[in-house]
């Protein structure tokens, strides 16, 4: 018994589509643009972009320098956002302030190019290309519009995507330490120790500094260690210098007696070496 009313709501259904296509077919064959104009609005206001979206890019030519060619600008690049298509979104939003900077709607626009980005970027495990892009465009935005109300929401999100990026780069740190310590490990000793200066050089206040000075120090012991004759002096006297390093920015760590032990078999190999 209660499969009719489920038959009558899928008929129902597929009349609704059928009537929404029927429609968007019956537009298309028109060249009345008033009428495209509005039959464009209205499927934006029922959340059909994308048959607003073919509408409205068919009739962006002929409103061209026209007061309806900013709304019709301004709609499209929302049928892309609300589509989830966020790249093209923020090529639509660039596209809108780029051709109408005075408009009332430029601020709106330039800050949804740079929030599409965002949406757009990955999480930390990935390439952060499309994050950096997000982070340029948030950061033209405030320097165009430094009393917006986007202000606040636009530092949170360059906040956020710094963070992402010292993860990448802690992630990126940590994948070198790794290899450093596998079957090939010689081929990524100075690979390993280069990423670990380039993220505290970068991210001087992180809270990953602490782990990845201890392994500088460990990688570099692990390097001279395993170092040619002639360079053997100059690697140990590194290690040495990069425990004085840790242990000034971290006198009390959970590494110190790691490191200790780095620093006391770096100094016992030098003095092997000077009396030699």
């Amino acid at each position: 018994m209660k499969k009719a009313p489920i038959l009558l709501t899928l008929c129902s259904l597929i009349l609704v589509l059928s009537s929404c296509t029927t429609q968007l077919a019956k537009l298309e064959r028109s060249n009345e643009y008033g009428e495209l104009f509005n039959g464009a609005v209205a499927f934006y206001e029922k959340g059909q972009y994308s048959k607003a979206k073919v509408l409205f890019e068919r009739i962006q030519p002929f409103y061209r320098g026209s007061e309806y060619s900013e709304k019709i600008r301004y709609y499209w690049a929302y049928c892309e956002y609300y589509s989830g298509l966020y790249q093209l979104a923020a090529y639509q939003f660039g596209v809108f302030y780029g051709t109408y900077g005075r408009s009332p709607l430029a601020e709106e626009a330039q800050f949804m190019e740079a929030y599409s980005l965002y949406l757009d970027s990955p999480g930390p495990d990935l390439e952060q290309s499309s994050s950096e892009s997000a982070v340029v465009a948030m950061q033209t935005f405030l320097n165009r519009y430094p009393a917006s109300q986007y202000y606040q929401e636009a530092n949170d999100i360059i906040d956020e995507l710094q963070v992402r990026f010292e993860t990448k780069a802690y992630q990126t740190a940590k994948l070198y330490y790794r290899l450093s310590t596998g079957l090939s490990f010689r081929n990524y000793l100075e690979a390993a120790l280069t990423t670990f200066q380039s993220f505290k050089s970068d991210y001087p206040d992180s809270k990953y500094n602490e782990e990845l000075m201890f392994l500088s120090v460990e990688t570099s012991f692990k390097l001279a260690d395993n170092s040619i004759f002639s360079l053997k002096e100059e690697r140990f006297d590194r290690t040495l210098d990069l425990y004085k390093d840790f242990i000034e920015r971290f006198p009390v760590s959970e590494y110190s007696d790691k490191a200790k032990d780095y620093f006391e078999r770096s100094t016992n190999e030098l003095n092997k070496l000077k009396t030699n």
